[in-house]
Order: structure tokens, then C-alpha cells, then sequence
């Protein structure tokens, strides 16, 4: 089992939310894209699974949180 972790260079490229595959969520996945690229220079870590299917983790360092 493989994992991709999505960077700053990849994750125009990767698929990085559940609803890419419907087009009327595109908006949403470009903010959440746009969003990635701010907060993993902050230790943000999003990883997902290398294979058939929709398998995410996500998390951020507790000192850039938002809760």
C-alpha cells in the first residue's frame, strides 16, 4: 500500500477531494488546492492513498490549527 503526499509541486496534478469527479464541485476542489498551497509550507500534511478510490488523511500542526 502506497501513499502520495500532496506538495506545493503536485497538487495541481493530484486529486486531492472525494467530489473531482463531478464537475459542479470543480470550484470547490481549486479553493481547496489554492488553500493547500498556504498551509503545507506551515507543516499542513495531506496524504492520500496510491490506489483505486477515495482515501485521504489530512492534518496540520497544532500551533497553525484552527481549532
Amino acid at each position: 500500500m502506497n501513499f502520495i503526499n500532496i506538495t506545493r509541486e503536485n497538487r495541481e496534478e493530484e486529486h486531492v477531494c472525494c467530489a473531482i469527479a463531478d464537475k459542479n464541485h470543480q470550484c470547490g476542489v481549486d479553493t481547496k488546492k489554492e488553500w493547500l498551497k498556504d498551509r503545507i509550507p506551515e507543516g499542513h500534511v495531506f496524504r492520500k492513498l496510491d490506489e483505486r478510490g477515495k482515501v485521504f488523511i489530512e492534518y496540520a500542526p497544532l500551533e497553525t490549527a484552527w481549532t
